[in-house]
């Protein structure tokens, strides 16, 4: 399963969650509603050390590289589950956005790789409305982008209701898009693959939009490539203090590149 969109905490998913506690419980875990199978969660190494959202996943919760995810194509009643825009999708989440909802999966193969090597096909699953949960800057959100894909720090300064954590609406509709056949691609056809699963991404979202409480929405595809023309970047490039282009680690031995 690929879970769109990240919203500024997996808000879309930790709403299944508490909705259905006894579906992720460890003894009866059945998964999502309507589902029938059991969800690994297949994050960031640092969520599995975050307070509450370790909780609430237990033992089914697993860093996003390759290993970690096809591990669990090898049980018998447990599938994995990530969110292939990652921290980076979350800087763009804010409920004072109304005219487009961003999907930072431009140039993010990586998911689609590990699918086309085991002969996998992808589940979309998405929710509805989860970006309008909290309030969240508009401002530099290319270059916090880049910084939270890099370095798996996710610079979301959210707020929401009353300048509180609490969301700001819980009013979402989480939607299981058909299957993109990603098994009939061949690894040498990374590129096409992925391009077809913006496009049936797309399509879904479209045809979904108006039922579930966003009409007239554009899904919009960014990703590292994405330029800041907020009031502040503009400041900041004319005094030469900003450049548009990913952040380097001192040591490329030491932090690694994301996977997804």
């Amino acid at each position: 399963y690929c879970l769109h969109p990240h919203g500024v905490l997996a808000d879309g998913w930790h709403s299944i969650i508490s909705r259905n506690p006894d579906s992720f419980d460890e003894e009866r875990a059945t998964g999502p509603p309507e589902m029938g199978r059991k969800i690994a969660l297949c994050f960031a190494p640092v969520i599995q050390h975050v307070p509450v959202h370790q909780e609430m996943y237990r033992n089914k919760c697993g860093a996003a590289d390759k290993r970690a995810i096809t591990k669990w194509w090898k049980t018998p009643d447990t599938d994995p589950a990530l969110i292939p825009g990652g921290f980076a999708e979350a800087v763009f989440a804010n409920a004072g956005e109304r005219k487009y909802e961003y999907s930072y999966l431009k140039g993010r193969t990586g998911f689609m790789r590990i699918c086309l090597e085991e002969g996998k096909d992808i589940v979309p699953c998405y929710t509805f409305r989860a970006s309008r949960m909290y309030n969240n800057p508009g401002i530099l959100r290319g270059v916090r982008a880049r910084f939270s894909q890099h370095y798996f720090i996710g610079l979301v300064p959210f707020t929401g209701w009353m300048g509180t954590s609490m969301p700001l609406t819980d009013e979402t509709t989480t939607v299981i898009f058909p299957p993109f056949e990603a098994s009939r691609y061949q690894v040498s056809q990374l590129d096409e693959a992925h391009a077809a699963y913006l496009e049936h991404l797309k399509t879904h979202f479209d045809a979904n939009k108006d039922q579930y409480g966003m009409p007239g929405v554009e899904l919009v595809f960014v990703g590292n490539d994405f330029k800041d023309e907020d009031f502040v970047a503009r400041g900041l490039r004319s005094m030469g203090m900003l450049k548009d282009e990913a952040p380097r680690a001192k040591s490329e031995a030491t932090v690694p590149r994301s996977k997804l």
